[in-house]
Parts: C-alpha cells; sequence; structure tokens
C-alpha cells in the first residue's frame, strides 16, 4: 500500500498513540468540556493527527511529535493558565513516554510562564505547538459553523477523521 494512502498514516499513527487512548484512565477525558462542542480527548486526539501530519511535513519525529500532543491536555482540572502543562507532564509520565515528550507537554503553553518552566527547544516543540493551535483553529471553527447549521437546522455527522482514528465506524 502506498505510504501516501491517508489510511495508512491513520494506521500507523494508532500504532503509536493506540496503547494511550485505549486506556480507561485517558477516555474519562470525554467528560470534560474543550474549545467549545469538543471534548478533552477528540481535542488529543486532534492535536495528535496535526502534530503527526506535520511531523511528517518537516520531517521531525513522528512517535515524539504524536505522544506529546496526545498527552499535552492530560488532566483532569479546569485550569487555563500554564500549570495545566505541569500537571499534564506528570499524568504523562504514567505511560512511560521518552523525556523529550514529558518536556514538550511541560513547556507546550510558552510564552506563558516562561519564567518559571524552561521551554523545550528544537523543531519536535514547534511542530506540535504549531498543532495545537492547528487542532484549536479546527475545533473552534468546526463549532462556529456548527452553530450556523443548527440555527439553521441543518444537521452536521461527525468528522470522519475522528471516527477512524478512534475505530468507530
Amino acid at each position: 500500500m502506498s505510504s501516501k494512502h491517508p489510511h495508512f498514516h491513520i494506521r500507523e499513527l494508532r500504532t503509536i498513540i493506540g496503547h494511550i487512548i485505549n486506556d480507561e484512565d485517558f477516555k474519562k477525558l470525554q467528560a470534560h468540556r474543550h474549545h467549545m462542542f469538543f471534548n478533552r480527548y477528540e481535542h488529543l486526539l486532534n492535536a495528535s493527527f496535526f502534530a503527526y501530519q506535520l511531523a511528517r511535513l518537516f520531517r521531525a519525529d513522528l512517535e515524539v511529535c504524536a505522544l506529546a500532543w496526545l498527552l499535552h491536555d492530560y488532566h483532569f482540572t479546569t485550569l487555563k493558565s500554564y500549570s495545566h502543562a505541569v500537571i499534564a507532564a506528570k499524568n504523562a509520565e504514567r505511560f512511560l513516554v521518552t523525556e523529550e515528550v514529558v518536556e514538550i507537554v511541560r513547556s507546550h503553553m510558552y510564552p506563558l510562564g516562561r519564567s518559571k518552566i524552561k521551554r523545550a527547544c528544537g523543531r519536535n516543540f514547534w511542530v506540535v505547538k504549531i498543532a495545537d493551535f492547528s487542532a484549536a483553529f479546527f475545533e473552534i471553527s468546526y463549532s462556529i459553523v456548527f452553530l450556523q447549521f443548527q440555527h439553521n437546522r441543518i444537521k452536521l455527522k461527525r468528522s470522519k477523521l475522528l471516527m477512524e482514528m478512534v475505530g468507530e465506524e
């Protein structure tokens, strides 16, 4: 199968993140709202997918980028400041990820908290930083479109990409 085929990339990504997205504790993030109509679990899947795609484009480490952004908001608090990144980094250690992944998770709110937290450096950090903005933009835009469609009584289906990533049909 060609590596340009989108299903190939989704399968490859699932081999990297599958053990985490199927974890019962991680699935509890579905109960936490994030970026309007998305829950935190969906946001993390979206960000991980964007990070994976950008890592391929910029020749960054696919595994580091996908894992860092899958875990960047892995916390059960309502904190929005940089301090939630410290909690998420501690939670990420539970999955025995590399120190680089933990560093990226801890510093993902840069420039917020820059005097208190040492920022990760390098291509992997910037790829996943852009991925988070991309995922947030996608989710907020989708939510606004959803509101407009709802106002006009038009139904939208769930994101096909998201369903493929979690293995739904």
